[in-house]
């Protein structure tokens, strides 16, 4: 939660007193659940050593007698700890509407404060569940982009307006004047002046673009940030000109949800699968390393235990188009067999850390499919590194 919301939100009287409101029936809840629970307790160990002497002298039907008690007991007692429950819980709940709806001025700060603490509990608790891959080829049915209609351009000549008439009609009593027709059909650059300042301002550029100097580079630098800002912001303007609704939360559970599918293609050689994920450079590539491996009958055991959270490392422009580099790791077998299954590298109870980086492009259009959904931009994974950093065990 945002702590520059919660200290002002804090500091405020108004606020203070409606949650002291919202704690204290929670408190009182709280002592007298464990009051009622000591007493119970107490009340069932006399009950049950009163009993117990009993049943020491009276044999089988007074044992029975005593478990219909115990569970009579437990019963009501479930019941009493339900009822106090459901008083505490609607007591609380009436605080709470009271200091969040009632009034103005301050109230609204409380309000806001209960929502953002259950948008945060929701996120945590209930994770979202539409998330959907953001590397993965759309291979369905698509809209049809064919037009029926005509193409041809045709020219409409536009109706002149009350001004425009009254211009014309000056223009032609003054064209009957030989000076004023004169200055009317002058073209400013035609003049000598003209042409001469221009030559002027060629110059002065050729000269400045070539220019040597530290103040002339520094004010080139100067313009450069406040006009086109850094990379990585331009990057993010373009990503959202291709994807308005593009938000940085969703892509890396986005590519959360992508990684053991395409880890664990790479660890099973499938290039198949990962052709829904990679780019054609990167897909050559692994091709090229595959056959190595099969060529000598060597296979990696492609079990993975744990991936861990995605964290974004850079975003970029890349031939005019955005470029994020995100990284991550997976706790993995370091474990290596032969054709025959036996193991040559590693162990089958060896757990290695290995950090896995992609290179992640995002197309330029998104896809339309047959029933008028609109997918945002793919994201193809146009490189990929790993490294194995720390075994485990």
């Amino acid at each position: 939660m945002n702590q520059s919301f919660l200290i002002p939100l804090a500091s405020n009287g108004h606020t203070q007193r409606a949650l002291l409101g919202l704690v204290q029936p929670l408190a009182a809840f709280g002592t007298a659940h464990l009051r009622a629970l000591s007493t119970s307790r107490c009340g069932l160990n006399e009950q049950q050593k009163a009993e117990g002497s009993q049943a020491s002298t009276s044999g089988g039907e007074q044992h029975e007698q005593q478990q219909r008690q115990d569970s009579t007991s437990s019963s009501d007692h479930a019941q009493n700890f339900y009822n106090t429950f459901k008083a505490g819980y609607e007591h609380v709940k009436s605080k709470a509407a009271g200091a969040a709806g009632g009034g103005s001025g301050q109230e609204p700060a409380a309000k806001r404060l209960l929502q953002t603490l259950a948008q945060d509990l929701r996120e945590v608790l209930l994770p979202a569940q539409d998330i959907t891959s953001a590397t993965r080829v759309y291979t369905g049915p698509v809209a049809s982009a064919t037009y029926d209609g005509p193409t041809a351009l045709v020219l409409a000549r536009q109706q002149a307006t009350g001004w425009q008439k009254a211009w014309d009609t000056v223009q032609e009593k003054l064209s009957g004047i030989p000076v004023v027709s004169k200055l009317l059909n002058l073209k400013v650059t035609d003049t000598a002046a003209y042409k001469k300042g221009q030559e002027l301002v060629e110059d002065l550029k050729d000269k400045y673009e070539t220019s040597d100097h530290p103040v002339v580079h520094k004010v080139e630098d100067l313009k450069a940030r406040m006009f086109t800002g850094s990379e990585a912001s331009r990057a993010m303007r373009e990503i959202r000109v291709r994807d308005p609704a593009f938000d940085m939360n969703r892509f890396v559970q986005s590519v959360k949800l992508d990684a053991p599918t395409v880890v664990r293609a790479f660890l099973k050689h499938d290039l198949e699968a990962l052709s829904q994920h990679c780019g054609p450079e990167l897909l050559e590539r692994f091709a090229g390393i595959f056959k190595h491996f099969n060529e000598q009958g060597v296979f990696e055991d492609p079990s993975i235990l744990f991936i861990g959270d995605v964290e974004i490392v850079e975003v970029r422009l890349m031939d005019d188009d955005p470029f994020i580099i995100a990284q991550f790791h997976c706790q993995q077998l370091k474990c290596t067999r032969d054709k025959f299954g036996n193991v040559i590298d590693g162990s089958a109870n060896q757990i290695q850390r290995v950090y896995y980086f992609w290179g992640l492009q995002q197309e330029r259009s998104p896809v339309v499919t047959a029933e008028g959904k609109v997918l945002p931009p793919r994201w193809v994974i146009k490189d990929m590194m790993w490294q194995s950093m720390l075994a485990l065990v």
